[in-house]
């Protein structure tokens, strides 16, 4: 419980499916470079033009194509709220920019006036809408009011976890030029495929393909990715619904802790504060002793005490009860 994937399992009988489709892969053969079968249905279901669609290795590529297609500066700049998802800073100093961090408020929102101020000659920013590790569903009103602010910055809007959100998601369209949307695979039960995507405008499209790497998602990945989202989107639909169902469940478990406090989550995880670092620390190596693992987060700003906990099964759930009943 500790890597933020849906560990739902599927059904025997759509797994049955998808190992007779995996049969019928080529081996032999590189996949399609582009992807295209998959992102004509990824753009069929965000109603936009396929040309707009750059498939990734995960996420984490698609991070990495951003960063180097917009890297050409003397000195690129990427804004990023803190604390928020790992790669996006890691990443930006592995291609030399200049990272300015802006620690999130007390209550783990953005801060408005000091992102501003910030983005004042940045190239990049990310927002991570469910936000990781924190799970919050930063206000729309003050990213868009960024976005509008600095037309010169490209703005990226990461909605890994937006399936946990129903409802929220601030894709659009008719975004303007300079925004990015982003989305995984990863977070809705096919994290072992590993395919990311970016929607971005045709003309940064472009320059991310020219960046990416021949055959970066596999033939199997695609073919499995497609076949999901086009006949067991049902299927995928029922398990995310348990997964914020049980999300409700474990919010209850950890919130139960003596002193604990439980914050808002729109995501598959839960973060929760602890009376003391001390505590945090003693809970996360009480739970690896019965083989529940959950991530200690209280090194990163605003997080002191903090112990994120990803949503796991009902019988994952189930065991953590239990074990949590001798604290």
């Amino acid at each position: 419980m500790h890597a933020n994937e849906n560990p739902e399992p599927w059904p025997d009988a759509v797994m049955a499916e998808l190992a007779e489709l995996v049969r019928t892969v080529e081996l032999g053969r590189y996949p399609d470079a582009s992807g295209r079968e998959l992102r004509e249905l990824l753009a069929a279901r965000h109603g936009c033009d396929p040309a707009r669609i750059v498939l990734g290795n995960g996420s984490d590529e698609i991070i990495s194509l951003l960063l180097t297609a917009l890297g050409g500066d003397a000195e690129p700049v990427l804004v990023v709220p803190t604390p928020s998802f790992v790669m996006y800073a890691h990443s930006a100093r592995v291609l030399g920019y200049q990272v300015r961090e802006v620690e999130l408020d007390d209550a783990l929102e953005l801060r408005e006036a000091e992102l501003d101020l910030a983005l004042r000659g940045a190239t990049i920013c990310f927002f991570a809408r469910p936000n990781n590790p924190t799970g919050s569903l930063w206000r729309a009103d003050v990213i868009e009011r960024l976005i509008a602010a600095h037309p010169s910055v490209v703005f990226v809007i990461d909605e890994a976890y937006i399936a946990y959100a129903p409802g929220a998601s601030l894709w659009r369209a008719d975004h303007p030029e300079h925004v990015v949307h982003m989305g995984t695979l990863s977070k809705v039960g096919l994290a072992a495929l590993r395919v990311g995507y970016g929607i971005a405008h045709p003309e940064l499209a472009h320059a991310l393909d020219k960046v990416r790497h021949p055959y970066n998602v596999s033939q199997t990945s695609l073919a499995l990715a497609h076949a999901v989202l086009d006949r067991f989107a049902d299927v995928q639909a029922e398990m995310i619904a348990r997964a914020i169902a049980n999300r409700e469940r474990l919010a209850t478990l950890l919130g139960a802790l003596p002193g604990a406090q439980v914050f808002p989550s729109a995501a598959n995880l839960v973060l929760v504060r602890l009376p003391s670092p001390e505590r945090a620390a003693a809970l996360v190596e009480m739970l690896a002793g019965a083989e529940i693992l959950v991530k200690n987060v209280g090194h990163l700003p605003k997080l002191r005490g903090c112990v994120r906990a990803s949503v796991g099964t009902a019988a994952e759930l189930d065991h953590l009860e239990r074990v949590l009943a001798h604290v």
